[in-house]
């Protein structure tokens, strides 16, 4: 297995509930739409740099069960040019999400992780997992139990000869953050970048004032992204933090949908271009823009494919947003 970007995470099965308003406790609403997709942030993050990079570019590193969704997700993700020999199997059931989402695209997830919590660091002992970790130009590390992606980001750090890999590592800790940031800082020192978005942010910093909390982080030293949704994102580096707008649908003649799988669309159009060879700042607004177009669609993996990107980053409409970038 070799490949450009190697994706660490969850592979779900998302059934994905569309109502006017989110429910209060005890309350029942009135379904609008149902649909069933494939989901789970690292399953999707790895679409979405496929979509970039191009058909067996880019691995994934996850946990299916021997069951019929294990089966069709396989199917899917070869589909869509994603390898998946560092798939395990394993005789439990595959993960599932259940998502309500309301008419403004806002949403509420449940994740049963299932089999994705099956990973173990030993699992990375083997022949086809060192090759693709060695071969890989980035990894991506999401939300596999926390062990295996601390023994992941070591690994992926030191090459299996003992040397520095020399390769981008990326780490987007996701529920992890719930672990606290003591238990993550370990794996924070050898990232090269740190993604999280504003809920994220406050659990590591362990604070309520999202700014603040960044600021705080950004003391660790590491290249730090902190998504904002609509707001854009905000990118530290060197002692600099850049304010990177996004992109308002409703200047592009869109509308908003759906926000599940948005921060999975921009995390792998983000790594995908670093790859390409784009610098960071515009590599940040194009996976913000990513990140819109994703919105602006029903299903959890809608993230764009290299040329639509394009198209609409040439487009005048969104020029305005990419001169708002603006160093603090």
């Amino acid at each position: 297995m070799v490949v450009m970007e190697l994706v660490a995470g969850a592979i779900n099965w998302d059934t994905t509930v569309f109502v006017d308003s989110l429910p209060k406790a005890g309350e029942e609403v009135r379904a609008r739409k149902v649909i069933s997709v494939a989901g789970g942030k690292g399953a999707n993050t790895a679409v979405a740099s496929a979509r970039i990079l191009g058909r067996d570019k880019v691995g994934l590193i996850g946990a299916l069960g021997n069951d019929g969704i294990g089966e069709e997700q396989l199917k899917i993700l070869g589909e869509e040019g994603v390898d998946t020999s560092c798939v395990k199997r394993f005789d439990h059931p595959s993960g599932q999400a259940y998502i309500i989402v309301d008419g403004k695209g806002e949403n509420m997830i449940l994740t049963y992780k299932a089999v994705n919590d099956m990973l173990r660091a030993e699992v990375l002992d083997c022949d086809i997992f060192n090759e693709a970790i060695d071969e890989a130009r980035a990894v991506v590390v999401i939300d596999p139990p926390l062990e295996f992606a601390l023994s992941l980001i070591e690994r992926a750090r030191v090459g299996d000869d003992g040397r520095e890999g020399g390769k981008r590592i990326i780490w987007a800790p996701a529920l992890l953050t719930r672990s606290g940031l003591n238990a993550l800082i370990d794996g924070i020192s050898k990232v090269d970048y740190l993604i999280m978005n504003e809920s994220e942010c406050l659990l590591l910093a362990n604070t309520d004032d999202v700014m603040q909390g960044f600021k705080t982080l950004t003391r660790l030293g590491k290249r730090m992204v902190l998504t904002r949704g609509s707001e854009g994102c905000l990118f530290y580096w060197n002692g600099k933090i850049a304010s990177i707008p996004g992109v308002d649908l409703s200047a592009i003649g869109l509308n908003a949908v759906s926000t599940v799988g948005a921060g999975d669309a921009f995390l792998g159009v983000f790594t995908a271009l670093l790859l390409k060879g784009y610098g960071e700042l515009e590599a940040l607004f194009m996976a913000n823009l990513a990140a819109a177009l994703k919105v602006a669609r029903e299903e959890t993996r809608a993230s764009p494919y290299y040329d639509e990107l394009l198209r609409y980053v040439n487009d005048e409409r969104v020029e305005r947003f990419y001169t708002g970038i603006k160093v603090l």
